[in-house]
């Protein structure tokens, strides 16, 4: 029981080290942004299909207050993974835009939230939940989840925000 009190402290204690040590590099950080990452993608149609595609995306934070939260608008385009579409093969290719929100409560771990709209291949509303760590200075692994009009996909990514 010692043992694995010890354990639990020392790991607490590493976790909120790192928290502290993200911290500086976080707060300096301006408000544009950039990633790339893969999507998981499921659509919502009768074969129920899933397939890896990639996405790339960009934004600038307008409003934030430090170590609370930011709000900004964020673009991207995601081009889906082959499936099958009535006989032949097919991928969407989408652009979309929307405001998104972030809580920064937590030094280490960032949340976010976004609403906006997609265009290209399906058009219709796009609405995304997902958090982000830093890893480097200024650079995050970003994991996200999106409902979109016509499937769902998950993303991980690797972000960077401009000194």
């Amino acid at each position: 029981m010692t043992i694995s009190r010890s354990l639990t402290g020392t790991a607490l204690a590493a976790l909120l080290t790192a928290s502290a040590a993200a911290l500086p590099a976080t707060a300096s950080a301006s408000g544009l942004y950039g990633g790339l990452g893969g999507v998981y993608t499921n659509f919502d149609d009768e074969s129920n299909d899933t397939y890896y595609g990639t996405r790339i995306y960009g934004g600038y934070d307008f409003f934030g207050v430090p170590a609370v939260m930011r709000l900004g608008l964020e673009g991207g385009y995601t081009r889906t993974g082959k499936f099958e579409d009535n006989g032949g093969t097919d991928r969407y290719n989408n652009a979309d835009i929307g405001l998104q929100g972030t809580i920064t409560t937590l030094p280490l771990i960032n949340f976010h939230g976004r609403a906006g709209y997609e265009w290209g291949d399906s058009d219709g509303a796009v609405f995304a939940i997902g958090g982000s760590m830093p890893v480097f200075p200024l650079t995050r692994v970003r994991a996200e989840y999106q409902d979109r009009n016509d499937f769902q996909a998950g993303m991980l990514s690797i972000e960077v925000r401009l000194p």
